[in-house]
């Protein structure tokens, strides 16, 4: 027993640790090593703001805060200690590698990483020269861009967390004008932070879809397109409501906070962004005026219809209630070498479906055909001789048998 229960408790560790192991989609993690570009990133304003060039272990751009400190180290472990404001944000959302602001790699980040220790100076939170400023030097003119990045940070707000909305201003669909289809209205969901959507449906009749406006199929959308969802109307026997559900991933950018073991060494920010499921289900329902019923076609056994020589069978027609219902004329079907025996009302091929019967009821028809049997008959004039020549043989060798018995015998006596 003490054995038994030390396996099951190795088991419940392995599974705590595994469970425990499983990484959370799009949270930041709680801590990075910090790795350094091979080069420098060279002061483009004045001459001493030059620094080291630093990605977490994968792959995204890591910028200092402290400007009055050290840069940090080769592969230095950094922890996360929170989140930067919406300022810091916006800097990094519209700053190198997201966003191109001179049209040059290395100058827009520099830019961005100037604008992080600007925006902070600003606030009370490390100082930066004058030389830099205002008076230093800046040959690529790069000063402007960094004053509008910083004073456009001042206005950001926090990110507001991503929502969809579906608005239905009618949820009763309309018959086209061909009568095939029943429609709904036009929808075009509402979407912050995030710039594409879905659409489903479900629990609907078969050959439901999903449409653009154009009456084009069409599952997937676009911020500000519009959907719309189409029924046939021959798949719809009695008022009908069908769910439709609209989802779309959203996107939240956050700056978290990194700080290195040592306290000389700046702290790093880097930009993640969490992803947030939206959805919502919204209704339609499909109006029948007149009470309808609808048949079923299914063809029984395992001969199947030559689809060159087979007019369509409807899966499922729908009529109004009452109808006086003729299916030799809604449906004809043919196969080579083989005769339609009709339809019968029963799977067993009992109660033959009759013309002119009132259609009262949902109902199934089940089809049938006959191919006949094929009988092979052997060509007799040509075996005779043989069948002859066999009978001939069977009466020597019967003769022969006679003729020793009887020498037997006879010797037998003497």
């Amino acid at each position: 027993m003490k054995k038994i229960f030390n396996i099951i408790l190795s088991l419940l560790i392995v599974a705590v640790v595994t469970i425990a192991s499983i990484p959370i989609i799009n949270a930041a993690p709680q801590s990075v090593t910090i790795n350094r570009e091979s080069d420098v990133m060279r002061s483009y304003i004045g001459s001493k703001y030059n620094w080291a060039k630093e990605r977490t272990e994968d792959g995204k751009v890591a910028y200092c805060l402290d400007v009055d400190k050290d840069w940090p180290g080769v592969n230095v472990k950094a922890t996360l200690t929170g989140e930067a404001d919406a300022g810091i944000v916006y800097i990094l959302s519209n700053g190198y590698p997201y966003k191109s602001i001179v049209g040059n790699n290395d100058q827009d980040r520099f830019i961005t990483q100037a604008a992080v220790w600007w925006y902070l100076a600003d606030k009370g939170e490390g100082k930066l020269s004058e030389d830099f400023t205002t008076n230093g030097s800046d040959l690529y003119n790069l000063r402007p861009h960094i004053k509008k990045l910083v004073n456009d940070a001042k206005n950001a707000k926090a990110s507001a967390n991503p929502t969809l909305n579906v608005d239905v201003k009618n949820s009763d669909m309309s018959l086209s004008e061909d009568g095939k289809y029943f429609i709904s209205e036009s929808v075009t969901p509402s979407l912050t932070g995030t710039s594409a959507y879905e659409v489903k449906v479900t629990g609907a009749p078969s050959g439901t879809i999903v449409t653009n406006t154009s009456g084009k199929t069409q599952n997937s959308f676009k911020k500000g397109e519009a959907f719309q969802v189409r029924i046939p109307s021959n798949a719809l026997g009695k008022t009908t409501t069908i769910k439709v559900n609209v989802t779309a991933i959203g996107a939240t950018s956050k700056a978290y906070i990194y700080k290195p073991s040592a306290n000389n060494m700046q702290r790093l920010v880097v930009l993640y962004q969490e992803n947030t499921d939206l959805s919502k289900t919204i209704s339609f329902t499909a109006k029948v005026d007149k009470p309808k019923v609808c048949v079923d076609y299914v063809i029984v056994g395992d001969v199947r219809p030559d689809p060159d020589l087979t007019d369509p069978t409807p899966g499922t027609s729908c009529y109004d209630k009452g109808t006086k219902y003729n299916q030799e004329k809604e449906l004809t079907t043919r196969q080579e070498n083989c005769k339609f025996d009709g339809w019968y009302t029963n799977e067993d091929l009992t109660g033959k479906w009759t013309d002119g019967t009132a259609l009262n009821k949902d109902m199934t028809l089940y089809g049938a055909w006959d191919c006949g049997t094929t009988v092979t008959v052997p060509n007799t004039a040509a075996t005779l001789p043989l069948i002859i020549l066999g009978v001939g043989l069977v009466i020597i060798a019967g003769g022969v048998a006679i003729v020793v018995y009887r020498d037997k015998k006879l010797n037998a006596k003497k």
